[in-house]
């Protein structure tokens, strides 16, 4: 309100007093592609409809601040992205404003690049939930004071066909609209947005990195076809197995994330390979032992082999 005319003066007073009330009635996830889990961002697009309560009767005698835009196009220009991950690549088509009874439709299309923080800790079992949230540049307490709320009849959707990341991610459930406020230096302003689940597809994980490493693990049994006196052998086809699994390992790195703590796919390669070297040791030890402790020793091996990969197997299964 910075205009110094007395009426400029009295229409900000008088409009400083009345709250504007928004609710989101449509959220349509028109696009996500490009999910990356090392920048922590996803390219998306969607269309929003907000509706401005009783703001029709308000149409004209509402202007703006110095540039004399209707209410619902100055409400429009306002809307700014709360989690860009480059604001500046950030795209907005020109807003559609519609009369409906009593109240103003605002229908606007965005897209652009957000920031989304993701935990990779059940890599490549995670789920990421994608949130697209918009700031509305009116305070809640500011001459313009604005509320936004959710509508009871809100339409929330993803289009199957705008998802272009099928062959890494499959969406799971449904997409959910929420509102609330962002404070900020002590001012707070209303947010909206809606929040999509996706759920990495792990078969190529699985195929080719999980089952050769288990492989590789397995095939380590082989050493107590040899004798126990002859430990040579056994520590032969120990070390070459421990040679093979780490260059497949430095193969394979690449595909997993990196980050600065063990994913669930780090864990399991790890496992089966100290596995491995603890059965190396063993070969070097039971050249004293008896038969009954070569034995045992094979038991307790195999056991230990069977709980990784069935550990393995249940992350797989449970992850919902």
């Amino acid at each position: 309100c910075s205009r110094s005319s007395s009426t400029r003066r009295r229409l900000c007073r008088s409009t400083r007093m009345a709250v504007q009330q928004i609710e989101l009635e449509r959220f349509d996830v028109l696009k996500i592609q490009s999910i990356d889990t090392v920048s922590q961002s996803f390219y998306a697009r969607c269309f929003v409809q907000l509706r401005l309560i009783g703001a029709r009767n308000r149409q004209e005698s509402f202007v703006t601040f110095g540039n004399g835009a209707k209410s619902a196009e100055w409400y429009a220009k306002q809307i700014e992205p709360y989690n860009s991950f480059e604001h500046d690549s950030f795209k907005m088509d020109s807003p559609k404003i519609k009369a409906e009874g009593e109240d103003l439709l605002i229908e606007v299309r965005m897209e652009g690049r957000f920031s989304q923080p993701m935990q990779l800790h059940d890599f490549p079992f995670d789920s990421q939930e994608l949130s697209i949230e918009f700031l509305i540049k009116c305070r809640v307490d500011g001459p313009v004071p604005t509320k936004v709320n959710v509508s009871p009849r809100v339409s929330c959707s993803l289009v199957d066909s705008g998802f272009a990341p099928r062959f890494q991610w499959r969406p799971k459930g449904e997409v959910r609209c929420h509102a609330g406020t962002h404070e900020a230096n002590g001012r707070t302003f209303p947010k909206f947005g809606a929040k999509v689940m996706v759920a990495r597809e792990s078969r190529f994980y699985v195929t080719n990195i999980a089952v050769p490493t288990a492989v590789f693990s397995g095939l380590a049994f082989t050493l107590f076809a040899a004798q126990p006196s002859e430990p040579m052998e056994r520590l032969s086809d120990a070390f070459t197995l421990l040679l093979a699994m780490a260059a497949y390992k430095i193969t394979v790195t690449d595909m997993i994330p990196q980050v600065s703590y063990e994913t669930l796919l780090d864990k399991f390669l790890l496992s089966n390979f100290f596995l491995l070297a603890v059965m190396a040791v063993v070969s070097a030890v039971l050249q004293y032992a008896e038969d009954l402790a070569d034995r045992v020793c094979l038991a307790l091996l195999g056991a230990v082999w069977c709980i990784i990969q069935a550990w393995f197997m249940y992350k797989a299964w449970s992850r919902g």
